[in-house]
């Protein structure tokens, strides 16, 4: 139940946010971060990671504990693939001039990409934990909240580099 109120919660705070980003991006003089390239491939890993994730998830409930194991190392691998794509990106922007405050693009980016590594760490942690157990109930309860978050980063890569 904890879970569900987790997302609840996180979904409204994303919500909030990308609400406030798309009224800014309608109006005069909206410009557009630049999208760094790092972003694709660490977005593969995330979904990778959730893809192992539900893996492990389904092999633990058939009792295949070593498969489970295994789909739960390789998907924290992939989850960390990604965060280090994320703070690439951050780096590659700031290399290019574009800081926090250069313009409205560039701080919500900065905002919503920060807000949502905040929540990936908190989850990897919760990952971590997860993986010394390596048990059907704790795993189906970070599988929930792991494929949230990568729900909300698929949303907000799209609304952030919408053409």
């Amino acid at each position: 139940m904890f879970v569900w109120l987790a997302v609840v919660a996180v979904g409204m705070f994303f919500l909030g946010l990308t609400s406030a980003l798309l009224s800014r991006m309608a109006s005069a003089g909206w410009t557009p971060v630049p999208r760094p390239a790092v972003l694709w491939p660490g977005t593969a890993a995330l979904l990778v990671s959730s893809v192992l994730l539900e893996a492990s998830r389904r092999a633990l409930a058939r009792g295949g504990w070593a498969r489970g194991r295994a789909c739960l190392r390789w998907g924290a691998l992939s989850a960390g693939l990604f965060l280090a794509c994320q703070v690439s990106a951050w780096r590659w922007l700031a290399s290019s001039g574009v800081g926090l405050a250069a313009s409205p693009g560039a701080s919500y980016f900065y905002v919503l990409s920060g807000a949502h590594l905040v929540h990936a760490l908190g989850g990897l942690a919760g990952w971590a934990v997860v993986a010394r157990r390596a048990s059907l109930a704790p795993v189906s309860i970070l599988a929930v909240y792991w494929h949230f978050l990568t729900a909300v980063w698929v949303w907000l890569f799209a609304v952030l580099f919408n053409p």
